[in-house]
């Protein structure tokens, strides 16, 4: 019998949540499934909670300048409820890897519908501090369960937490990130890959950089909304 990944009770394969995890394979109890709340309506582009068709911050993205040319559709898992923020600490500062794990079903079953033809995976960066530190980057990992070829070409120069800047800072076109090298993705279709879709500053900072690359499309897909 195995263990509740986040709580470590004995999972009762009777009492699974068996449209979400496979009674084989769950990694979560049902109680600990129960508290996850998927992203339904919302926002038609990133997912957030709203009446609105399209967000604010969704709005804002189309008003700039920088940022217009590429818009970039979210798609995420859950919305970042207190325990989604629980399984983060647990996660990316108790280095509690495994936890991903639970996850791998509802992932794949998202990805069965895409087209996989041309598509790469674009992890986000990590600073090489915060990843020397860690060990680990959670994108890099969520960007592997997805069995889909990843790109890892993109560094973060910037290693001030996210969480610790103010809204109006976050959303500011700054060159937070930049392209290892120049690469040519001629007709390629890029999926950048997070644990949390906030504002969309990280999303929409990392699309901008393979503007001039050939892309045909650029997507987002997130773990959490917040």
């Amino acid at each position: 019998m195995r263990e509740c990944l986040y709580c470590h009770q004995y999972i009762d394969k009777s009492m699974s949540f068996a449209c979400l995890f496979n009674q084989e394979k769950a990694y979560l109890c049902s109680e600990c499934v129960s508290k996850l709340e998927k992203v339904q309506g919302g926002c038609r582009r990133c997912g957030k909670k709203t009446t609105d068709e399209i967000c604010s911050d969704c709005l804002y993205w189309q008003s700039l300048q920088d940022t217009n040319k590429y818009l970039v559709n979210n798609t995420s898992l859950y919305y970042y409820n207190d325990f989604a923020k629980a399984l983060i600490q647990q996660l990316k500062f108790l280095g509690d890897c495994k936890l991903l794990l639970a996850f791998k079903p509802d992932i794949q079953a998202i990805f069965k519908k895409v087209k996989h033809n041309n598509i790469i995976l674009v992890p986000v960066p990590l600073h090489e501090e915060r990843l020397a530190e860690r060990g680990f980057n959670q994108s890099y990992l969520l960007a592997k369960l997805i069995k889909l070829p990843i790109l890892d070409i993109v560094i973060r120069n910037d290693n001030t937490k996210q969480s610790k800047k103010r809204k109006q800072a976050r959303i500011v076109i700054d060159n937070q990130y930049q392209l290892k090298e120049e690469v040519d993705l001629t007709n390629k279709t890029i999926i950048i890959v997070d644990d949390i879709y906030t504002t969309g500053a990280t999303i929409h900072k990392i699309a901008r950089l393979f503007f001039n690359s050939g892309v045909k499309k650029i997507y987002s897909f997130t773990l959490f909304r917040s």
